[in-house]
Order: structure tokens, then sequence, then C-alpha cells
């Protein structure tokens, strides 16, 4: 991938939906500590396309439900993450219209939507045949796994752009594959994975204006070192996370908006420093200046959403 700029860049009146697995969500918080107005995975991590494309074309259809299940006092949805739970099966669907009426609303009013595929490895419900974004720790004999072909992947995701499009033409998808190893699959079977994953994505982009940011290369291949992952040897660590963060933001964000990162860095290093003596004269004059300073940047960057204590 070339260095120039993202010619849809990001600034603080950017509104970003990030769906799909742990990549979405590490760069969402980052954005999300940089004053971006932001909604992460509302159905909680999803890691399969087909999983992926089910929620979001069941918060644009109507006519469309989730199915749901009980596991001893939970109730779950057998197309959302783990995460998305209820204790009565009436409170579950409650939260089921929430999240259609939040995702809706994120998807029409988006400027961004960046989508983070895991995994093409798939696990489908014995009766049924149905793909299951979750196995919520049920048995094994009630599945089937797959590894799911890239031409059912791209037909799915082909037919849900359009849609997406129709929905909101002015949104501008992202892409990206997760650099997080799928080891429990096995590592030759993890790579077949990320393979499909990796030319879905490539084929989407020649039948729609979508675009790629490469946070998988740039783990596996430019972060080579085990220094860069935690103890498991398959997740990136903080170190990490902080070079694709900085990549991020010099191919995905205005420069303008950059150095009012910059600026903010300055404010949140200073706002954390240890005072010795609070309570002295220098001690109440610094925190008075320090308040001042942070009033003056949020006035003089309305745009910049505080984060929420």
């Amino acid at each position: 991938m070339n260095q120039r700029m993202f010619p849809h860049a990001l600034n603080h009146r950017a509104s970003i939906l990030l769906i799909g697995s742990c990549f979405s969500d590490e760069i969402g918080r980052r954005l999300v500590q940089n004053g971006f107005q932001t909604h992460i995975n509302p159905g909680g991590t999803l890691f399969h396309p087909l999983a992926l494309a089910k929620m979001l074309d069941w918060a644009i259809d109507s006519q469309q439900s989730l199915s749901t299940l009980q596991r001893a006092d939970i109730w779950l949805s057998w197309d959302l993450a783990g995460s998305f739970y209820a204790l009565t099966e009436v409170q579950l669907q409650q939260k089921l219209m929430q999240l259609r009426a939040e995702l809706i609303k994120a998807l029409q009013e988006s400027s961004h939507l960046l989508i983070t595929f895991g995994t093409s490895w798939a696990y489908r419900l014995k009766s049924g045949q149905r793909l299951v974004a979750n196995c919520h720790k049920q048995s094994s004999d009630h599945f089937s796994k797959e590894n799911t072909s890239v031409e059912e992947m791209l037909q799915v995701w082909k037919e849900l752009i359009e849609k997406i499009k129709l929905l909101n033409p002015a949104i501008k998808l992202i892409f990206t594959v997760s650099p997080v190893r799928h080891s429990r699959d096995g590592l030759h079977e993890n790579n077949l994975s990320k393979a499909r994953l990796l030319l879905l994505v490539e084929q989407l982009m020649t039948v729609s204006n979508c675009h790629y940011f490469p946070a998988y290369e740039i783990v596996n291949d430019q972060l080579r070192d085990y220094s860069f992952f935690k103890e498991d040897g398959v997740h990136p660590n903080s170190k990490a996370t902080d070079y694709v963060w900085d990549f991020f933001k010099r191919y995905f964000i205005e420069p303008e908006t950059q150095l009012v990162l910059d600026e903010w860095k300055s404010l949140q290093e200073a706002m954390s420093h240890r005072i010795m003596y609070p309570d002295s004269k220098a001690g109440i004059l610094h925190l008075e200046q320090l308040s001042k300073r942070k009033e003056t940047f949020f006035l003089k960057y309305p745009q910049f959403k505080p984060i929420q204590p």
C-alpha cells in the first residue's frame, strides 16, 4: 500500500462506525480517546464476514430476524457476540430492537464504516444449517465446521454494500483483516483463512468503491518480532497497537487534525503529571493554568468530543 493520504481523510466532524473483530475495538478505542465520534461494535465483537453481513442486513431489513437461544438463565442470539445477552427472552427482544435502531441510525449518519474481518472459519448448526456468529459454549456435536469460500462471502457482501449505499450514498467503507492469529484452528488453517479474507477484500475493492487498511501486513510482516505480541503469541501488545495507530493516523487522518491530536496528547500528559504539593501556591497556580488550558482547548476545537468519565 502506498503512503498517499486517504482521499476521504478523517477529521473531528466525521462519524465512524466500527464493526468486526478485535482490531475494530482497538482502533475504535484510540479514536474515542482522541475525540472522534464513534460507534464501536454495537452487537459485540464478531469475526466472520457472513456473521457481520447478517447483522447489518438485519438492521437494514426490518422483515429479517435474529435467532435466539437460552443457556441456563441467560438469553443470547446465535447471530451476535456473547457479550450481548439478557436475563429473559422479553428483555433480549427489547435489546435487539434497541440494537437495530442504533445500527440503522449509525449506518444512515456515519461518514465512514470500518469493517474488520477476523476469520473465514465458521460453524453451522446441524439443525437448519444456520451459520452462527458465536457457539455460546454449546456442545460441538451441534455444529459442523467450514472454511467459507471467497465466492460465497463475496456475493453476500456485494449485495450488502449496495444496500448500505442506497441507505447512505456518502458513506466510505474501509476494510481491514485482523492481524490476530486464530491459532486454535491451527497455524496452517489460520493462514488459509487469512488468505481467503485478503482475497475477499481485494475483490470487493474491484467491484465497489471500498478501501483497505493493511493492519494484517503491518503486524505480521513489519512487526514480526515476538516482542510486539502478548504472552499468548497471537495478540498484538500495546507497543504493536501504538505502531499501527501511528500508521493509521498518517494515512486516514487529515494533517490539520493530526496537529490537534498532538496538542491533545500534550494536554493529557500535563493533566496526568503528579503535583507534589497541590495545596501550595505554585501547585494551585499550576492547576488553575491547566484548567484554563483545558477550557481553551475545547473552545478552540468544539468538534472534539471529550472522553466521557
